[in-house]
């Protein structure tokens, strides 16, 4: 049964909600000179496999009701489109993408078509290597994030409302060039008007929202303690051997590593300093917890340690690979995705020593260490 709120957003026409007080407002506080985003594809996770668009939260379909305004004018470029789950239109809002929020406020006065201003409840969110969504007429306070969190593919960033000027619950969409600010907080730049760029993208994030996102269920804790644990083990103590392009290494810390923390040899780097570093160096530079399973993100982690980060950036993304072979792209799972990267891993080991036969003596160890791996994401 159809909610009276919806009936109400379906029946008025929700463009009509949102016309003439938003196109002003919203124009006038637009920032110009940003940043063209790139690649549109990247947004969903239906088109790509990169770490942009991993498997994030879970979340039910959605029904998505596309009105007779569903090309809003004002201001223009604009979409309006009604969200409902199970009769109701309070519904949390899903993240189009992997990205950072950018804008976080509340715009104009609640009010119907007469007495409302502006898109109420504002949340924008830049997209990885793509565009700034802007998000209007939430609930007021619904917001999940701030200004400058992350937020992934599928995460709820509010709940569908009808604040400023609305004629019932709906969402309203706007597609913005970005740049970042000073503080590292995007900047929403010039609305896209153009609906040849601009409505497909609307599209894929539509067909996204009524497929809904399942996510394999985690067997591992997240975070980067877990991850540095199983990884340590997995390193040995000092080590000088004459194969080894890292030359001299203590718990795979290498010495050009060392040397930036002010250790000219890694063998004196004490232990109360071993997993600063490993943050450091490799946790935060491959950005592992952008992930959301222990699974990936483990898997993330020991790849960039033992691989280096243009390693972990070889086997995410399988664009271009030095042994000349493409394997098929990332899964969106997960826990696929991890097994797909342990098992690359374990191919990757025999061209390697073919590139560079005086690394064999490292092969069994390798092949050991790929092989655990497997075992552990797949448990």
């Amino acid at each position: 049964m159809t909610s009276p709120n919806l009936e109400q957003s379906l029946a008025k026409g929700i463009s009509k909600g949102i016309s003439d007080g938003i196109g002003n407002a919203i124009g006038e506080t637009l920032v110009a000179a940003a940043a063209i985003g790139a690649i549109a594809l990247a947004v969903f996770p239906s088109l790509t496999p990169t770490l942009k668009t991993a498997s994030g939260h879970s979340f039910e379909p959605i029904t998505v009701h596309i009105g007779p305004h569903f090309y809003d004018d004002s201001p223009s470029g604009s979409y309006d489109y009604v969200l409902e789950r199970d009769g109701s239109t309070s519904v949390p809002i899903p993240s189009p993408c992997n990205g950072t929020i950018g804008g976080v406020y509340f715009q104009g006065v609640t009010g119907g078509l007469a007495t409302g201003r502006g898109a109420g409840q504002i949340v924008g969110v830049a997209c990885d290597g793509a565009d700034y969504w802007l998000f209007g007429h939430l609930i007021e306070g619904s917001q999940t994030k701030k200004p400058g969190d992350r937020i992934a593919k599928g995460e709820t960033l509010g709940t569908q409302g009808t604040t400023g000027r609305s004629s019932g619950d709906h969402i309203h969409n706007q597609i913005h060039r970005w740049t970042k600010g000073d503080d590292g907080v995007p900047v929403r730049g010039d609305r896209i008007t153009d609906r040849s760029y601009t409505k497909p993208l609307i599209m894929a994030y539509i067909e996204f929202l009524r497929k809904g996102q399942k996510r394999s269920p985690s067997n591992l804790s997240t975070g980067f303690n877990q991850a540095y644990d199983w990884t340590l083990g997995k390193e040995g103590g000092c080590s000088d051997h004459p194969a080894d392009r890292g030359g001299r290494t203590y718990k795979g810390i290498i010495r050009s590593v060392a040397r930036r923390h002010g250790y000219d040899d890694p063998c004196t780097i004490p232990e109360s300093k071993i997993q600063e570093i490993y943050l450091k160096e490799y946790w935060e530079p491959a950005k592992c917890d952008q992930w959301q399973s222990g699974e990936m993100q483990l898997t993330c982690f020991d790849t960039v340690v033992n691989f280096g980060l243009g390693g972990w950036q070889m086997f995410r993304d399988q664009g271009s690979r030095r042994d000349g072979h493409r394997h098929p792209s990332l899964p969106k799972d997960e826990k696929e995705a991890a097994l797909a990267i342990a098992q690359w891993r374990l191919d990757f080991r025999d061209f390697r020593v073919k590139e560079a036969p005086d690394q064999v003596v490292f092969l069994r160890g390798w092949r050991n260490r790929d092989n655990d791996l497997l075992r552990k994401v797949g448990g």
